[in-house]
């Protein structure tokens, strides 16, 4: 079974080099602007927020998807901008897409209009979103 969790910052020390593992693999994709540790102060400051994915029903459990976003606020709207979105495997993301639901009402709590996320063509096309040169919205 497949669960994910929002990681309070005093956690954070202590699945740090995990995650940052994933992080970086999602983030290979990218034009080298960021690596796991830029996302870090942020994270531990509570200025950005950090999901991470596990499968629940293996001995050992270990981060199988992470995400990052941040609260945005523009003029007019508030964002949750999508910082990285990454699996271990680098793919697979089907099995994470319920992540979407705890993301989505996280943002609508915090009073976003809308996601925002700029991904690779691949993950553009699975999420069935606006793609706006490599940069996709939802709605909220």
């Amino acid at each position: 079974m497949k669960q994910e969790i929002l990681i309070e910052s005093k956690q954070l020390p202590y699945i740090w080099s995990e995650a940052a593992e994933v992080i970086n693999k999602g983030l290979s994709h990218s034009n080298g602007e960021a690596d796991a540790d830029s996302f870090f102060l942020p994270l531990y400051a509570g200025r950005q927020y950090l999901w991470v994915g596990y499968e629940t029903d293996v001995e050992e459990e270990e981060i199988e998807a992470v995400l990052i976003g941040e609260i945005i606020k523009y003029p007019l709207k508030t964002s949750l901008f999508i910082h990285v979105w990454a699996t271990k495997s680098g793919h697979d993301y089907e099995p994470w897409m319920k992540l979407w639901d705890s993301i989505t009402n996280f943002a609508k709590i915090n009073g976003c209009d809308f996601i925002e996320a700029k991904v690779r063509k691949g993950l553009a096309k699975k999420l069935n979103w606006t793609d706006k040169h490599s940069l996709v919205t939802l709605q909220l």
